[in-house]
């Protein structure tokens, strides 16, 4: 079986939860014996780190990728508004990976060709022009929710009609695109019934994001007693706006509970403003190099979503790490965990503060929220199971 999957960004080095959900399901295929060629788009920002992929990865998968300028424009945004096009999408449209994928196209023939996400979808007429080939839709978030939460969120009247605006015209084109494909591998259950509930009556089925529990052991030495820890890709606008909210909102709750506490952000692509928190009690540590040996240094971990969609592959990391993780509704959407089992859940600012001092005032209660939360992670999204329901999905395309 010969797989090409289309990226919307480097699934190498998986340094996020995109990359890393992206990265996993190549690993997991390759492993297998089944074949994979890569071709990903190269956002602002993401080209120089490309640099670092091994030689071994650029051979299995023939990794190919191209820059391409996603940075948000005043000028084609305002004009962008007397157009019928989502400029969230069109920003992903590249010239030169059209024309390297038509030419992929006509040189190699693949029994599946997958679309990690919905920006990839503009290239859908350049595939059928020249293949035959299923083409499946992984979904990694319902994109126009995230921009619905956020525009839910925000206080700016203007940026609130601004956001709206750009919500429905992503719907329409969600809506519209998902039709044009032969199937559905969702990311989360919530994403699956959504769709199904929206009329895709293609064949589909929900592969989680997974982990692999057999390296990601969980660590002997003790973590720091008193940290609190967010660990994740800080160019992402739900992060940034869950965690303004956590460290103006939030934390200084906690802090007035528990003065010995500390809280240490750690992530790429900080934005510069966030080091205004810096203080007695808040680290801003930036890119670690090392992100397992982060979390398990330090204690509780916190997902402050308010925004965003899909599945949150840190919390799953987490969980595999044996992390306590006190996160919203929205940040562990998608995962199957329960309250107050392997995961406690807070929505606002004191229901989040006083989980947290609770958390670190009955220190039995976070040992065995951790036990719980690694028997989940192993439970339910261990690597292997997962890549054999995705093949067994693939055969019912390619006739094995």
């Amino acid at each position: 079986m010969r797989i090409l999957q289309l990226c919307h960004k480097p699934p190498y080095p998986p340094s996020d939860g995109g990359s890393i959900a992206m990265n996993q399901l190549t690993r997991g295929l390759i492993d297998q014996g089944i074949g994979v060629r890569v071709m990903a788009l190269a956002p602002s920002g993401t080209i120089e780190a490309t640099k670092k992929i091994p030689e071994k990865y650029r051979r299995e998968t023939l990794f190919e990728c191209f820059p391409i300028d996603t940075k948000v424009k005043p000028l084609p945004a305002f004009i962008n508004l007397f157009t019928r096009e989502s400029y969230n999408i069109s920003r992903f449209y590249c010239k030169d990976f059209a024309k390297r994928l038509q030419e992929i196209l006509l040189e190699e023939s693949f029994d599946i060709i997958q679309l990690e996400g919905l920006f990839l979808t503009p290239y859908i007429s350049v595939i059928r022009q020249h293949t035959g080939s299923p083409v499946l839709f992984r979904s990694h978030n319902i994109e126009h929710y995230i921009w619905e939460r956020m525009a839910k969120s925000t206080t700016n009247p203007v940026k609130k009609i601004y956001l709206k605006f750009l919500a429905a015209r992503l719907k329409s084109y969600e809506m519209k695109t998902v039709h044009q494909v032969d199937g559905l591998v969702a990311i989360s259950p919530v994403d699956l019934r959504f769709f199904k509930k929206n009329g895709f009556a293609q064949p589909a089925v929900t592969i989680p994001v997974g982990v692999d529990t057999q390296t990601r052991q969980v660590s002997h030495s003790r973590p720091s007693v008193n940290s609190v820890f967010h660990l994740g890709s800080m160019d992402w606008r739900p992060n940034q706006e869950g965690l303004r909210w956590f460290l103006e909102e939030v934390w200084p709750l906690v802090i007035n509970g528990n003065p010995a506490l500390q809280f240490v952000l750690a992530g790429k692509n900080i934005p510069e403003s966030f080091y205004q928190y810096q203080g007695p009690n808040v680290t801003v540590a930036g890119e670690v190099p090392d992100a397992a040996g982060f979390m398990q240094a330090h204690r509780l971990m916190v997902v402050p979503l308010r925004s965003g969609g899909g599945m949150r592959v840190k919390i799953i990391e987490g969980m595999a790490a044996g992390k306590a993780i006190v996160s919203t509704t929205i940040g562990a959407e998608g995962i199957n965990c329960t309250h107050g089992e392997n995961i406690l859940l807070a929505d606002t600012a004191n229901e989040m503060a006083e989980t947290i001092l609770y958390c670190f005032s009955h220190n039995h209660v976070m040992e065995v929220m951790e036990e719980k939360a690694r028997s989940f992670a192993l439970e339910n999204h261990s690597m292997k199971p997962i890549i054999d329901k995705l093949i067994a999905f693939y055969n019912r395309f390619s006739g094995e």
